[in-house]
């Protein structure tokens, strides 16, 4: 493809991000009354957001701290307040351009990886994607999460692993940690990569080093949560919901739900409701009872995998095909924004498309590639293992899908180029 094609083409994907960005604000401007009935807006998340905007304190009760969830997008969603009021307009704005920097980072990416075209199929999937479209416009933290996904990514991969580099690596990986525990599936297959691009470069103590500055900045910016958190509780904890999910997928119910597509959150809703949660129902705590609560589902969720260890491994199966299902799962139970016929279309013609291409942009990228493409083989197979033990269902898997539009937009150029080798970019194809 000549030059001035190329050129073409990234003015083309300016436009569609520009595109993109004033559809959402279009969007959440005609849904807007819809607001606070979207997404988690009821949830926990919003009660922290706005005590943090209204009295300046981290609390589900004003006077009591909380340490029961991740404080980023609440803070983020304080700050949304800030700016707009408790309306739809400043979240959406903030959302709308952390979704616009994560398609135009894949576009980086898989430009560095493969050529300018592929770069843009995937960030034009990433644009599109209906899940990560609609997550945009309510109160959900996908969008941030993803963000900071697709960020450690592009710093690891597009750019020079130096020292600064590696620092703002492991500063992006705090900030994910204070937004999702499930971060730590990224951190075996990262580390790995680091320690091998390093070592390859000059020795093993180099690349020691290397990974233990990336994982100092990671602890660096971990430390005042975790210290706030210490001198409430105790301990060193970043959260306490965890063990409550751990307890939802490990239980005399989980595995009858999830063949059934059934929500594990309506366990909990059981009438009368199971005898754990019935000690320690979904509530606003001291740090020190939230401790005890979290405690609690823990050994209650490991005593069961112990008492039933055969159908726990069953069940992780299970729960890694519901991960992966192109079968949209759970059902929904509230349809007052669509059936669920209409959103298993839209999932199935949105994701059915990644399962197939994606396959053959991996084995691409593989062979031109190695370390990265196994290093993102090992998130996938590391977040699926994690979801095995915990809970599988597909919109658990949103946050790692744009690994499978990166595959998928390399398999669509590689595709075109090859039925068409006028389209070849001169720079970018190796």
């Amino acid at each position: 493809m000549s030059a001035f094609s190329e050129q073409s083409l990234r003015k083309l994907f300016l436009v569609v991000l520009i595109a993109g960005f004033a559809v959402k604000i279009f969007a959440g401007y005609q849904i807007k009354d819809s607001f606070t009935k979207r997404g988690n807006s009821k949830t926990y998340l919003n009660a922290l957001a706005c005590n943090m905007y209204l009295h300046h304190e981290y609390s589900l009760t004003t006077g009591t701290p909380s340490v029961d969830y991740e404080p980023l997008y609440p803070a983020l969603m304080s700050l949304g307040y800030a700016f707009s009021g408790f309306n739809w307009l400043g979240i959406t704005i903030i959302q709308a351009l952390l979704h616009l920097l994560t398609s135009f980072l894949l576009f980086k990416i898989v430009t560095s990886l493969f050529n300018s075209m592929a770069g843009f199929f995937a960030a034009l999937y990433h644009v599109c994607y209906p899940y990560l479209f609609t997550y945009s416009l309510s109160i959900y933290d996908h969008t941030l999460f993803v963000f900071l996904l697709v960020l450690l990514v592009y710093l690891i991969v597009s750019k020079p692993l130096n020292t600064s580099h590696l620092i703002l690596a492991g500063i992006i990986t705090g900030l994910a940690f204070l937004t999702r525990a499930t971060i730590l599936t990224f951190i075996p297959p990262v580390l790995l990569f680091i320690f091998y691009i390093k070592r390859k470069e000059k020795n093993f103590n180099y690349a020691f080093t290397a990974v233990v500055l990336y994982l100092s900045a990671t602890a660096l910016t971990l430390t005042p949560w975790l210290m706030r958190n210490y001198s409430y509780t105790g301990r060193f904890l970043i959260s306490t919901h965890g063990s409550f999910g751990m307890w939802q997928g490990n239980n005399d119910y989980s595995e009858e739900y999830l063949r059934n597509d059934r929500s594990l959150d309506q366990i909990y809703r059981l009438n009368p409701p199971p005898e754990i949660y019935r000690q320690y129902p979904l509530a606003a705590r001291t740090p020190k009872d939230a401790v005890v609560a979290a405690d609690a589902y823990k050994k209650e969720s490991v005593q069961w995998i112990e008492n039933h260890f055969a159908q726990f491994v069953r069940m992780g199966f299970l729960k890694a095909q519901k991960l992966w299902s192109w079968n949209r799962n759970p059902q929904t139970v509230n349809l007052k924004f669509g059936s669920n016929e209409g959103r298993q279309w839209v999932y199935f013609v949105s994701y059915f498309p990644l399962l197939l291409l994606a396959p053959f942009g991996f084995v691409i990228l593989f062979r031109r590639n190695k370390p990265v493409a196994l290093m993102l083989a090992g998130i996938l197979l590391c977040f699926t293992g994690a979801h095995m033990i915990a809970m599988g269902f597909t919109r658990a898997r949103i946050p790692i899908d744009f690994i499978l539009m990166m595959c998928s937009g390399i398999a669509l150029a590689f595709v075109l180029t090859k039925f068409f080798p006028s389209l070849k970019f001169s720079l970018n194809d190796r």
